[in-house]
């Protein structure tokens, strides 16, 4: 990843990061809770994502909610110190953090589209390019 691309990525992730600690935050579903730039990125792609998409995506995230150590922290050097993790998930990643001491995942960002960003992926899992539609 080029460095122009990976600035973008810490300021698109450091933006969620900042919401979370600043900003209210809606109410934990579970152990579950979303930081309001999160929020705001699942209401875009509500609007534009085809409803398939969506259901894997909530999947996911009930998945990630039950076993959220499925990624380890970010391939990158700053979004590892945070803590961050990032999961894949079709077209999108699932950028978060888990705090084992309060069982409690925060979503801190959902990206789409992004193909130049999945290298920041670290879970395991062999890679599959994204479905288009």
């Amino acid at each position: 990843m080029e460095a122009k691309e990976r600035e973008q990525v810490r300021a698109y992730v450091g933006a969620g990061l900042q919401s979370l600690w600043q900003d209210n935050t809606e109410d934990a579903q579970g152990n579950v809770m979303w930081a309001q730039l999160a929020l705001q990125d699942l209401t875009q792609a509500k609007l534009l994502l085809p409803a398939q998409e969506l259901a894997a995506l909530d999947k996911t995230l009930e998945k990630l909610g039950r076993t959220p150590k499925l990624a380890a922290n970010a391939q990158d050097s700053l979004l590892d110190l945070e803590g961050v993790r990032c999961y894949d998930c079709g077209r999108f990643l699932i950028f978060y953090r888990y705090n084992a001491g309060y069982d409690l995942v925060a979503i801190v960002r959902l990206a789409w589209d992004q193909p130049a960003w999945q290298e920041l992926v670290r879970d395991g899992r062999e890679k599959t390019e994204p479905q288009k539609s």
